[in-house]
């Protein structure tokens, strides 16, 4: 369960009065704490994460989101390592997407959807 400094934090983001990068500085401070376990560690510092949505057959992206790392990283600590998520019928390890985010900045994955003819491209700059 969340606590009350984190909680204000989201809600400070959630009102736009800081920034998701000033959120995850925060969030970090935050939740540094001698008497809680050790979060696992991601070098993120200048990196973000990137997720492209395109219709088939366009270059140019209909959704772009671009969250820096030290956010994605924060969010890591709630997922269980074993959890997965779906993307594009495709059934994505959290373990393994921390490994990905750790890697090199470039692309992590690209699914195709031909059901919705849209392409996911998520990659790390």
């Amino acid at each position: 369960m969340a606590n009350a400094e984190t909680m204000k934090v989201l809600q400070m983001l959630e009102e736009s009065k800081i920034t998701a990068d000033e959120a995850a500085r925060l969030l970090d401070a935050v939740g540094e704490s001698p008497a809680g376990p050790e979060p696992r560690k991601l070098e993120t510092k200048g990196r973000f994460l990137n997720v492209r949505v395109y219709k088939q057959g366009t270059d140019k992206p209909h959704v772009k989101v671009t969250v820096p790392l030290s956010l994605a990283k924060w969010a890591l600590r709630f997922a269980p390592e074993h959890a997965t998520a779906h993307v594009g019928g495709k059934e994505i390890n959290m373990g393994e997407l921390e490994q990905w985010l750790e890697s090199a900045p470039g692309d992590i994955i690209t699914v195709q959807d031909e059901e919705d003819n849209e392409r996911v491209e998520i990659s790390v700059v």
